[in-house]
């Protein structure tokens, strides 16, 4: 009996079931505000949707027009999948004749001041928020965060970590043994995210005007009218040109433990970036930065999972890290799925449902430096040519043909998928594993793959294929009827975040330089 095979044996009762059925996920959609010839909108984040800084569904991430719509956990994957269907009828209703953009890689921009910095009121706290995004773009110029992706957000219950723990025979405290396998989780993410950024990335090409012509050291291909791609690519967004690691690596983020990766977090939060202090902080009046360091603040990690803790309100993530533990993991690694109205479907939430708990059985523990310079070459590789059929990946120093690898790693993800649909009967979890198992060796079956054949055949342009589907997609969303939230629930909630925000810029009381050095003393 393999490893996977013992663990999962030790957990078919129906203590197992009921702690398996606890499951909650949530999810994060970020998606451009665009106009209906496809350009950027250059329009404040609606009334309607409520307050950006308070709305707990609809908010804003870089920039004003680049929206984030979000599910707050459930145990119910039906249910956050119809949830995230239901915010999308709302903001669309509210939109007028903007759309959203369906694709990665964004629309579109003809230049970077285009790309207007959210807002969040005069509160410190809203204040705080727009001067790290200003922040962002003295870093990393503004296209940068004109991407779009999803966030999964995955957690195990109480009643699981109990049983786990129980047939592991730890002495730890819960809360030390559930921060321990999560961190294990994370480390094998690390270990295999170039498995979801193969499947799911979906973001080979792009406009041309992304580049702002500036040179990459990447052979881009041409169709359509200003339309580049890489042959062979998987993900752009995962690139050097997007939101990957490679800018941070000197950071040796570490991941053998919860008090590591805390430690190195707060060490690249506290030490002086002699680049960013050219930068100035505060010049003449006006912030350019929250402080000149190498992190402004922890978010500005670039990292495609991170252990996660429900923060209080002005509490730093690592603080609350470390007094309460790991509660959720949040995968940060998929692309926008072109082919889904909502950017996912319920079939990729089911496969990564699966690819997260393989990640936590997974017997391999420790990732070193050298295990994750592994890892990170085989994500860099996968990315720019994870369709060549030729590709092999590096696993414990052994060089295997990426085929090979996806069929093995198949034949463990049919297992959890059998697994699961013990604990929750029927049988969609093996029917998701079959829905992808022919993209693990025809790479053409991949998202990637099926956008290139569409857009290379047709040899329409990336761009116009974008506006095509927002249209479609637009007039799909709002024919479907909501069955989670209503439109009255949600206009309650857009009133009530205005008035919270109302309330928060009320009981300030000191001015933002106070409150940014009590911020940062802490």
């Amino acid at each position: 009996m393999t490893s996977l095979q013992n663990q999962l044996s030790q957990l078919r009762s129906e203590a197992a079931t009921n702690a398996v059925k606890g499951i909650q996920r949530g999810i994060e959609r970020e998606a451009l505000r665009i106009c209906p010839e496809g350009k950027l909108s250059r329009q404040d984040h609606p009334q309607a949707l409520g307050s950006a800084l308070t709305h707990p569904y609809i908010t804003t991430d870089y920039s004003e027009s680049l929206m984030e719509l979000i599910t707050p956990p459930s145990n119910d994957i039906e249910t956050t999948f119809n949830q995230l269907k239901d915010v999308h009828h709302y903001v669309l209703s509210h939109l007028g004749e903007q759309m959203l953009w369906p694709m990665s890689m964004p629309c579109f921009i003809s230049n970077e001041d285009d790309i207007r910095i959210a807002q969040y009121g005069s509160s410190n706290v809203g204040k705080m928020k727009t001067t790290y995004r200003v922040g962002l773009k003295n870093r990393y110029g503004s296209m940068m965060q004109a991407i779009s992706g999803i966030h999964y957000n995955f957690s195990l219950p109480t009643e699981f970590w109990q049983l786990l723990q129980q047939h592991e025979a730890s002495t730890d405290d819960l809360q030390t043994f559930q921060s321990s396998k999560y961190m294990h989780m994370v480390r094998n993410i690390k270990r295999y995210v170039w498995v979801v950024t193969y499947l799911f990335g979906a973001s080979p090409a792009m406009c041309k005007s992304f580049l702002q012509g500036r040179e990459t050291g990447l052979n881009f291909e041409s169709f359509g009218k200003g339309s580049i791609f890489l042959p062979n690519a998987t993900s752009l967004r995962m690139s050097d040109l997007g939101y990957t690691n490679s800018a941070q690596s000197a950071l040796n983020i570490e991941y053998g433990s919860l008090t590591d990766y805390i430690e190195r977090l707060r060490q690249a939060i506290k030490t002086e970036s002699d680049e960013y202090k050219n930068i100035g902080v505060k010049v003449d009046g006006q912030y350019k930065q929250l402080n000149h360091n190498i992190l402004q603040i922890e978010n500005e990690l670039y990292a495609p999972v991170r252990p996660k803790q429900v923060a209080k309100s002005g509490e730093k993530p690592t603080d609350a890290l470390e007094r309460r533990g790991v509660m959720y993991v949040e995968l940060r690694a998929l692309d926008v799925n072109p082919f889904s109205p909502y950017g996912i479907t319920l079939e990729q939430m089911r496969m990564l449902d699966i690819f997260l708990l393989f990640c936590l059985f997974n017997e391999q523990s420790e990732l070193s430096q050298a295990q994750q310079q592994e890892a990170e070459a085989n994500q860099d590789a996968v990315v720019l040519n994870g369709r060549d059929k030729t590709l092999a990946v590096t696993v414990n120093g052994e060089t295997i043909a990426i085929s090979d690898m996806m069929t093995s790693l198949f034949a463990e993800f049919e297992q959890i998928g059998q697994w699961l649909d013990g604990h929750y009967g029927g049988d969609d979890y093996q029917q998701a594993v079959a829905q992808f198992l022919p993209a693990a060796s025809d790479a053409a079956q991949t998202l990637s793959g099926q956008l290139m054949t569409k857009l290379l055949d047709t040899q329409i342009d990336n761009g116009y294929m974008g506006i095509h589907l927002a249209e479609q997609y637009k007039a799909d969303i709002l024919a479907a009827e909501p069955k989670e939230f209503g439109t009255d629930f949600l206009s309650r909630a857009s009133v009530q975040s205005h008035e919270e925000q109302r309330q928060v810029e009320q009981n300030d009381s000191v001015d933002f330089d106070e409150f940014l050095q009590s911020y940062f003393a802490q």
